[in-house]
């Protein structure tokens, strides 16, 4: 007596397993390196974007503002800042990337009569590895520089078109 039921050998079914596996592999990776770049690519975008802003803001009120939610998007008008930007506090996360922004010289009031010079404004990853791995500087010359690790890119950072130190100064 024969048997004439079909199916698969239970080799044959660790083959297709063991072939899903080896490009799960290899694919994850990359899909996850691509988001990471994505994020990297729109923080470089985002942070170009509040440049400009708050030169936009400078070049109205001839200081930088000191309180960034009420001086570039409540009490503005029109609102300076990029919408995305437009949340309740800073540091902002936006794209996997927390935003911060420091009004120079510290304790300035953002008026004629203790005006704000400088700023500084740092993109650094949520989680250092997974939604980046450079982190972001930019000031009023508006030169963006970037460095690798945790320790934040600063005004000693190699500029963006320069491949980035292999750690933070």
């Amino acid at each position: 007596m024969k048997s004439s039921k079909a199916g698969f050998t239970l080799v044959e079914i660790m083959i297709v397993v063991a072939i899903i596996a080896l490009l799960a592999a290899i694919a994850i990776p990359n899909v996850l390196r691509g988001r990471t770049s994505a994020n990297e690519a729109a923080a470089i975008g985002n942070t170009r974007a509040l440049v400009s802003s708050l030169e936009m803001y400078r070049s109205v009120n001839s200081t930088f503002p000191d309180a960034w939610q009420a001086d570039m998007y409540t009490n503005a008008n029109p609102v300076f800042g990029p919408p995305s930007f437009n949340v309740a506090a800073f540091p902002a996360l936006v794209q996997g990337y927390n935003y911060t922004y420091t009004p120079l010289p510290a304790g300035c009031a953002g008026t004629a009569a203790s005006p704000c010079s400088n700023h500084t404004i740092v993109a650094s990853p949520q989680t250092l590895g997974t939604t980046g791995t450079r982190t972001f500087f930019a000031d009023s010359s508006g030169q963006l520089r970037h460095c690798t690790g945790g320790a934040g890119a600063t005004v000693a950072s190699q500029p963006i078109d320069v491949p980035p130190n292999p750690a933070c100064p």
